[in-house]
């Protein structure tokens, strides 16, 4: 939790990337920004902010805790144009209402998209925090060689299916989070999702450290600390 800069790296150039979470009244709030310094000017081209419920649900075995989705909204510029993308969950119909608001038709609208069955769901930008309050990095670490599935919910859907490849079209995505033990003193998870593998650093605080993306091209590191594809 709080507030930290990273230097951030995809396909298509080099930002910086600042992440800040909080725990207010039982709900985890991120927020991001993904900073073009070009020409030596600071030009936000994305951000978003979520907004996730700590709770707990009934079982066999009593109440476990789990973390439900509740409300995300992500901005992004694309050739100087504004896309946005807000999304409210709808308990009654056990949904998700996505509104998309674009320079395009086809990104425009509101639409239900219904939670598929399963117990675990995080937006992907709150991967980290979602991942420990659902006690997976715990689970996955004292369970060294099972995976722990779980859902992840784009909440910059549908643009990134735009941007990035091979991730599907949909808003929901099954994935899973595996224990691959610790590298430089920090705790490496590999969290597979549409058969591909991105890699998750945590200290041993549990605070997020770094990631990378292979697949994308993405990598996710403190200021200063070399961009590197790290599989070793």
């Amino acid at each position: 939790m709080g507030k930290s800069q990273f230097s951030y790296r995809d396909v298509s150039g080099s930002y910086n990337y600042v992440r800040e979470a909080k725990l207010i009244k039982k709900k985890i709030v991120s927020r991001t920004q993904l900073v073009s310094t070009t020409g030596g000017a600071n030009k936000v081209v994305e951000k978003s902010i979520t907004v996730s419920q700590i709770g707990s649900v009934k079982s066999k075995k009593g109440r476990n805790l789990t973390v439900r989705p509740l409300a995300s909204e992500f901005t992004v510029w694309l050739e100087g144009k504004k896309y946005t993308s807000k999304m409210n969950l709808h308990p009654e119909t056990k949904s998700l209402k996505v509104t998309m608001t674009s320079p395009e038709a086809k990104w425009n609208g509101v639409k239900d998209y219904p939670f598929p069955k399963g117990r675990y769901f995080c937006f992907f930008s709150q991967i980290p925090e979602c991942l420990y309050h659902n006690r997976l990095l715990e689970l996955s670490q004292s369970e060294k060689e099972r995976g722990f599935d779980f859902y992840i919910v784009w909440d910059a859907y549908p643009y990134l299916q735009e941007s990035y490849t091979g991730i599907g079209d949909s808003l929901f995505a099954s994935a899973s989070v595996k224990f691959d033990g610790k590298i430089k003193n920090l705790n490496r998870f590999v969290v597979e999702v549409e058969g591909q593998i991105i890699l998750y650093y945590f200290k041993p605080s549990s605070d997020f450290a770094k990631l990378t993306w292979i697949a994308q091209g993405i990598t996710v590191v403190p200021p200063g600390e070399e961009i590197k594809e790290d599989l070793e």
